[in-house]
């Protein structure tokens, strides 16, 4: 019965998530997310084809091919069955991923804090109400692949100091991020970098091997097919941004104006609207299809209430994680959580800079979700550290944005 009563919590949690995610699946338009038809051709002329895509219009032939192919062979046998439609299996598979992600962020907070369960509980809930995660779940696309396995390789690393023989599972785990999207590479180096702190010189051996291995073939394809880096194989747009864009918070707008194209050329509010709603119009308004369309007065209104709903469980997630980051130097088991984050924000960047398009496209938070399981513990790390009054005011006012919140999830 004791055990019982210390896992209903997160059956809940998972539950709810499992509610919201087969809910919007079936709902959703499989080709409402972003550049889902891209998406969707890559995966159907994979699987039974074999053809990778090439530079196009609506191309994503720099994407490795890791989710499209288990997309695509799913799409493929619901097509044999006949019923309704088959590209709503690589919908499907994504709710797995998400289910996955939630309880392997527990898995974490287990391994790290034994028997603090509110770090687990409150990690697992964040993952499972945090919209930019719920929306990709119900979009045709690879970022809940890669969120799913960074978080496997997150949980591997810390088993790893448990259990040298995790190594080889980390490994084959960090390669395979590799063959699902480019962020994965913001948890490789993080796990090295907390088994180098670690002075664990066999399992980084191990892991460094795989890692560079198995995703090999893929980048030695890209650089000879396309020359120049083979991550990313296209050229810089090499534009000057002004200072603002790294530090400008976007007031009063990205509370009263979070929607497209308000404060885009400042990464802070546009990646905090995505975060929390739909600043680029593919969940709650004109799903994007004409640019110049803007929410009508309620989705205004809903958008405005997302953003406000988000601060505090955003400040718990940032000053959790700089906690989190400060007790790692001294914790080597907990290093790649607390490097994560900070990683995955310098990679975002980059990108978003190197490869800035005029209507700030590149802004979008969906691809910070391999650092989500990170940001999670941050945020249950936060709330375990209060204490009385604060902690029940906290958690109360917590529950109320949930409250708030839970329409917007299901689309």
């Amino acid at each position: 019965m004791a055990g019982l009563r210390r896992h209903s919590g997160l059956a809940a949690i998972c539950a709810l998530a499992l509610v919201i995610g087969l809910w919007n699946t079936a709902r959703y338009e499989t080709a409402g997310g972003y550049d889902a038809t891209a998406h969707i051709d890559y995966a159907d002329g994979l699987v039974p084809g074999w053809h990778l895509q090439h530079p196009g219009n609506n191309s994503e032939y720099y994407t490795p091919p890791g989710y499209y192919l288990i997309a695509g062979t799913v799409d493929w046998l619901v097509a044999r069955t006949g019923y309704g439609n088959p590209d709503r299996g690589g919908q499907v598979i994504n709710v797995v991923f998400m289910l996955g992600t939630v309880l392997l962020v527990a898995a974490i907070a287990r391994e790290l804090w034994p028997g603090r369960r509110r770090i687990e509980l409150g990690a697992a809930a964040f993952v499972a109400l945090l919209p930019v995660a719920v929306e990709a779940e119900a979009m045709f696309h690879p970022e809940p692949f890669s969120m799913f396995l960074c978080t496997l390789a997150l949980w591997l690393c810390v088993r790893t100091f448990r259990d040298r023989r995790y190594a080889f599972a980390l490994g084959v785990a960090l390669g395979l991020t590799q063959l699902v999207r480019a962020w994965g590479l913001y948890t490789v180096g993080a796990t090295l970098l907390a088994l180098l702190a670690g002075r664990r010189w066999r399992e980084l051996a191990i892991a460094l091997v795989l890692a560079v291995a198995i995703p090999a073939p893929w980048y030695v394809h890209q650089r000879l097919a396309y020359g120049g880096q083979p991550v990313f194989p296209q050229p810089a747009q090499g534009r000057q941004l002004p200072a603002a864009f790294y530090y400008g918070v976007g007031i009063p707008t990205v509370v009263s104006a979070p929607y497209r194209f308000n404060h885009y050329r400042h990464w802070i509010p546009v990646t905090y609207d995505g975060l929390w709603g739909d600043y680029f119009g593919v969940w709650a308004w004109h799903r994007g299809a004409q640019a110049e369309l803007t929410p009508t007065t309620s989705q205004k209104r809903s958008l405005v209430i997302q953003s406000v709903v988000g601060i505090v469980p955003t400040l718990l997630a940032v000053v959790g994680w700089v906690l989190l980051a400060r007790s790692s130097l001294r914790r080597p088991k907990a290093l790649a959580v607390a490097v994560l984050p900070l990683a995955g924000i310098a990679g975002y960047l980059y990108f978003a800079v190197r490869y800035w398009t005029p209507d700030g496209d590149l802004l979008k938070a969906i691809y910070m979700l391999s650092t989500v399981a990170a940001w999670a513990l941050g945020f249950g790390y936060a709330l375990d550290r209060l204490r009385g009054r604060w902690f029940t005011a906290t958690v109360a006012l917590l529950a109320v944005c949930a409250v708030v919140e839970l329409p917007f999830l299901f689309v």
